[in-house]
């Protein structure tokens, strides 16, 4: 499974249960989310009882509608805790150690890897 853009790309190794995010994310509200917001919700769907990781060290930047699609999507894993998250994000990006700790807040379960 994949969503590919001009500026980012979001791909589901299935293998691995990851998701990877690259490039830069800056669609204009939240309507716009929806495509990822779904995907995402495939995703979970598949990772039922398993470990579900998202890897943010590629993506460079993503704007606040985005943070809260992500942010929702944390508080809905939250809810039916039928899998667990482990996010991944880089000390290089200047963005993820501060957003991607919020994730944490949202959810104690989650795991937190930034390095």
């Amino acid at each position: 499974m994949e969503i590919k853009d001009l500026d980012y790309n979001i791909q589901y190794d299935e293998a691995t249960k990851t998701v990877k995010f690259t490039g830069s994310i800056r669609l204009q509200n939240l309507p716009a989310y929806e495509p990822i917001k779904l995907f995402l919700r495939d995703v979970a769907k598949l990772c039922q009882g398993t470990l579900l990781t998202m890897d943010f060290r590629d993506l460079q930047f993503v704007n606040s509608s985005g943070i809260t699609t992500l942010s929702m999507f944390i508080i809905d894993s939250r809810k039916s805790a039928t899998y667990q998250i482990k996010i991944q994000g880089s000390l290089n990006v200047s963005w993820q150690s501060k957003s991607l700790s919020n994730f944490k807040k949202l959810w104690d379960q989650v795991v937190l890897e930034i390095s």
